[in-house]
């Protein structure tokens, strides 16, 4: 636990390296979901950074300090073959948590991956999540993938039978709460927890541009549903968490940011405004290099292409100087959950209700 006293002091900084960062290692997917924000890319498939550069990027982001969380998105990432030696690229500099979302029609890849890299990096901490979009018909007319729904339910059983040798595997589930599955979703939640018993269900609200822009009109209330079943199923003891040191703090970190994500998307949030730390404590890393402070943003920190891929001289540079003044300027907002997380974590005005909520269990 002593390992993460660092990090508490970015709640009272000003500035500093980054984090946590979220990197896209392929716009590849062997789906087209229809509420993917991300849609351009996958339709395009995008390739990915190439892994020399990524190393670059691991090495100048670990020159700058240590990072507590690295999240690897797509495209669907388990179509890069070399992930494993991506993750390397990043744990072998003492990252304490990786995270990766999966659609789960790749388990042989996933299992094979969890298991080099643990068996490589003893102090890490990686999380799989498996996506779900409500049952199976609702989940593959989103994802329009016969059978993804069963395939995925798979995955997560497999994955669990791994954590019984791996227990620094954490297996979850991520659902996104959309216009067409709101309406069901809290208790398909409810189902999947009971059968597949994971460690964590995550809870995102469709949000950004989507392939299908009528699945992000989405009622509030039916997030807010879902967002009251994880924690319900949590307090019964069917929900236990990821383990690793401070998961009481973090899943404390989670129900204050599911409040705030519902105040932003009702737009009630300019008075109990969390200032944003993306940019400042967090950044996104494109297919294509560029980087930007969340994955809403248009604007770029800019492009590692042009700096050999060291985030050091971008990190430091006018534009993202400028970046962080209009966010705060700007008092930007959004219901990108990541960043809310890191907001409310790092906010020190937030500590007594997370040591309060955390305490409490």
């Amino acid at each position: 636990m002593l390992r993460y006293l660092p990090f508490a002091a970015r709640g009272l900084a000003a500035g500093g390296p980054p984090i946590h960062l979220t990197v896209f290692v392929t716009g590849a997917c062997n789906l087209r979901c229809r509420h993917c924000f991300h849609w351009r890319e996958v339709a395009a498939g995008v390739p990915g950074p190439a892994l020399g550069d990524l190393r670059t990027l691991a090495d100048s982001a670990a020159g700058m300090g240590p990072l507590l969380w690295l999240s690897l998105g797509g495209g669907e990432p388990f179509l890069r073959r070399d992930l494993a030696e991506v993750a390397s690229a990043f744990a072998r500099h003492g990252l304490r948590h990786l995270t990766i979302p999966t659609n789960g029609l790749l388990p042989e890849r996933a299992e094979a991956f969890a298991t080099e890299v643990l068996d490589r990096h003893p102090d890490l901490h990686l999380a799989l999540s498996v996506s779900f979009d409500g049952p199976p018909a609702i989940h593959d007319a989103i994802r329009q993938v016969e059978g993804g729904h069963a395939r995925a339910m798979e995955c997560v059983r497999r994955l669990k039978r791994l954590q019984a040798r791996l227990p620094r595997l954490g297996v979850g589930v991520l659902v996104c709460v959309t216009r067409e599955n709101q309406d069901v979703l809290a208790g398909h939640v409810e189902d999947l927890v009971r059968e597949l018993a994971p460690d964590n269900v995550t809870v995102n609200l469709a949000r950004g541009d989507a392939l299908d822009r009528a699945l992000l009109d989405v009622d509030v209330a039916r997030y807010e549903e879902v967002v009251a079943t994880k924690a319900r199923l949590g307090r019964e003891g069917a929900l236990p968490y990821f383990d690793f040191p401070l998961a009481r703090v973090a899943r404390a970190r989670d129900a204050l940011m599911y409040e705030h994500v519902a105040r932003v998307a009702r737009g009630e949030h300019s008075r109990r405004h969390l200032p944003c730390t993306a940019g400042t404590l967090s950044a996104v890393v494109f297919e294509n290099g560029d980087v930007r402070p969340c994955e809403l943003l248009p604007d770029t920190l800019g492009n590692l292409a042009e700096t050999g891929w060291d985030l050091a001289r971008l990190w430091d540079g006018q534009a993202a100087r400028a970046l962080r003044r209009k966010i705060a300027a700007t008092r930007c907002a959004c219901t990108w959950e990541c960043a809310a997380a890191d907001n409310v974590l790092f906010n020190a005005r937030s500590w007594p209700r997370l040591a309060y909520e955390a305490a409490r269990g």
